[in-house]
Parts: C-alpha cells; sequence; structure tokens
C-alpha cells in the first residue's frame, strides 16, 4: 500500500512549528507537528511517517534522546535534527545515537529546508525499495532450496524442467539486481543505462582475458552494482554538472564503501561485495585510489576490470557539459594510464575488443546475455 508522504515536525516553540507548516504549505506532503518528545511518540504510533525532524533543546525528553526512541521502535523512518551553530557537540551525540541522516542549522534557508526535506523523503524511498528487493531476493532464496530439497528423486526425469526453472529465477535475481542498479542511475538522467553497460564491457574484458562463465557473470554482477553506493550519496552531488568541490568529492569517494555495506547482508552477492569496495583503487597503490589505496594484485581483479570499463563508459558518453568522447581519445586515456591507475593487462584486453569491434563496441542498448559467453 502506498502511503502519502508525511514529516512530522518536533518543536517546543509554537512559532517555529508554524513558520515549517506555512513553508511547507504548497508541498505535496501531510506535515505534523508535535511540541514534546512523548506527544511526538503517540503521533508516530497513529500515522505512517517517512520522516521526523527534532529540535533539541526541548523540556522532559531531549531531541537526541527522542531521535534515540524513534530509531529504535522505526529503525526506518528517517531522522533530521535541528540545531543552532553552538550545538555541535550535541549533534555529535545525534549522529552516535540517533543515527540521523542530516543535521539543520537554525536559522535555516527556507530553500534549503525544502530541498532537504525532499531528499529525505528520496532517502526514505529508496530505503523501502532496497528492502523490498532484498525481501523479494531473500524468498527467491528460499524457494530455491525448498525446491532443491525435493529433487534427489526426480533428477533424471526433470532434467530438463530443472534447467528451465533454473534459469527462470536466475533471469529473476539478474533482473532484481538490474532493479537496484537502475534505481542509481535514476538519480541523473545523464548516467541512465551507465551501470547494465559497465557490467557488459567489463563481462566482454573477462571473456578477452579467458575466464569462464561462472567467473565472467560474477564480473557482470559487479559491474551492474559498482554504484550501488550512490544511493547514500545526496543528489546535488550525483548531478552536479561542474567539478566538484572537495567536500563534494569526499561525500562522492564514500560511494564504494556504502556500495559494500548495502550489499554484504546479501549471501548471494557475498563474492561481489570486494569487488565494489575496491572498484576505484589505482593499480599503483596512489593515494588518488580509494578506499584503502590497494596495489596490483592485491586489488580483486573484477574491481580491475570495472575501473577500464567504467573509465570507457564515462568517456563515451555524454555529459550536460560534453558530448561523448570519440574512440581515439578513449584509447589514448587508457594508455596514457596503464600501469599507473589501470591494470595494463586489463588494459590490453580492452583494446584488443576496440581492434576487433571498433565503434559497435560501445552501443548504447546493450544488455548483458550469459549463453553468450558459454564456451563451445
Amino acid at each position: 500500500m502506498q502511503h502519502p508522504q508525511t514529516v512530522l515536525f518536533v518543536d517546543d516553540e509554537v512559532n517555529i512549528l508554524k513558520a515549517l507548516q506555512r513553508l511547507l504549505r504548497s508541498e505535496r506532503m501531510n506535515v505534523l507537528c508535535a511540541s514534546r518528545g512523548e506527544e511526538a511518540l503517540e503521533l508516530l504510533q497513529k500515522n505512517h511517517v517517512q520522516v521526523v525532524v527534532s529540535d533539541q533543546r526541548m523540556p522532559q525528553m531531549s531531541g537526541v534522546d527522542f531521535l534515540s526512541r524513534v530509531r529504535e521502535r522505526s529503525p526506518d523512518i528517517v531522522r533530521m535534527m535541528l540545531t543552532g551553530y553552538t550545538e555541535m557537540d550535541i549533534a555529535v551525540d545525534a549522529i552516535n545515537q540517533g543515527e540521523i541522516y542530516r543535521l539543520i542549522t537554525k536559522p535555516w534557508n527556507d530553500d534549503e529546508m525544502r530541498a532537504t526535506i525532499r531528499q529525505a523523503f528520496d532517502h526514505a524511498g529508496l530505503k523501502a525499495e532496497i528492502k523490498r528487493l532484498n525481501m523479494v531476493t531473500r524468498e527467491q532464496n528460499f524457494k530455491l532450496q525448498d525446491m532443491n530439497r525435493n529433487l534427489e528423486g526426480k533428477v533424471r526425469e526433470r532434467t530438463k524442467q530443472l534447467g528451465a526453472k533454473h534459469q527462470e529465477l536466475r533471469n529473476g535475481y539478474v533482473q532484481t539486481i538490474r532493479a537496484l542498479a537502475n534505481a542509481v542511475d535514476a538519480k541523473d538522467a545523464y548516467t541512465r543505462g551507465h551501470s547494465e553497460r559497465v557490467g557488459v564491457y567489463a563481462s566482454k574484458v573477462a571473456r578477452e582475458m579467458g575466464y569462464k562463465r561462472e567467473f565472467i557473470e560474477r564480473v557482470y554482477i559487479a559491474g551492474l552494482l559498482h554504484d550501488v553506493g550512490k544511493i547514500g550519496v545526496p543528489d546535488a552531488v550525483i548531478a552536479k554538472p561542474d567539478r566538484l568541490d572537495p567536500e563534494e568529492y569526499a561525500e562522492i569517494q564514500q560511494h564504494p564503501e556504502i556500495g559494500a555495506k548495502i550489499l554484504e547482508p546479501v549471501d548471494f552477492l557475498r563474492e561481489v561485495v570486494p569487488c565494489v569496495r575496491h572498484h576505484h583503487e589505482w593499480f599503483d597503490g596512489s593515494d588518488r585510489g580509494y578506499p584503502l589505496c590497494l596495489e596490483g594484485e592485491r586489488i580483486p581483479l573484477p574491481s580491475r576490470m570495472i575501473l577500464v570499463a567504467d573509465t570507457v563508459e564515462a568517456m563515451t558518453s555524454d555529459r550536460p557539459y560534453r558530448d561523448g568522447l570519440p574512440m581515439d581519445a578513449v584509447y589514448a586515456e587508457l594508455t596514457k594510464y596503464s600501469g599507473s591507475q589501470f591494470d595494463p593487462t586489463c588494459v590490453d584486453a580492452m583494446i584488443r575488443l576496440f581492434d576487433r569491434e571498433g565503434e559497435s563496441f560501445i552501443k548504447k542498448d546493450q544488455q548483458f546475455d550469459i549463453y553468450e559467453f558459454i564456451e563451445g
């Protein structure tokens, strides 16, 4: 059931609550208000609330204590705190105890406040979608386990049926993962389809290097999910058309670690997690790589393939500030950074693909098909 977007503001100053209600009057959302923590907790029991914004200094129950109780009772609610510039020590407690999504300083900027509330609803929606997709995946695993328990006496008679069923489940698994990747790509219209293309390019590199079907499929899945951590990066940073400032670049650098943490609870993606976590490491161990500045073969091989594929896709795709670059520019970039940013063996495989397939290699409507990679 789709619930209307509802935000709850908690502040003991009635004027502030009225100002927030006026500010969001034209927004398509329900606005609830409470002047005390206990009153707010009662409202949360009676209403489906996605976002809570609490003041810190309130009688009977502080904002830190209130948000901590919200986290314990309803961890899926996105929690934010209103705080003055002089209360940053309290803000640290809120982050640690209430696991808040964002701090909003008083006095606030109206446009920024509206944008922050919208982003909080987007974040809540993405969290709900990830939860739903994980449930779908677990259900598929349970179905497969139940099916396998009953197969021992029927293997010979039902080989063809099982093959078809396995492929159906596998397709559902790949579609679930594609849906998650598409949710990330949808944050920026210019990157739509980016994750699928990176997965396809990386899987072609793996095949070119002589790897077998199971490894090629793992490389594809890791490529498809390499940017899933951007779910946790603000939309304004993801879609910014200009060069990122240092603070924004630091935010974007968090996405491999965020992505790994999103995937870690999913059993069948366990082998993919390190590939996602390390897809921005530099081959020479330079501190330009992240998150751990790993070097050479300490970087998972799929991560090294994905980095080359990601670079090719980014350079050949249109962006707000430029058109996609020609193949000779991509060739020059890969050659220039072979051995420093890129694994030379992966670069060599990519260049062989360029030489053999030409411009058709970077066509934008590609999708992965495992049957392309079955050995003859």
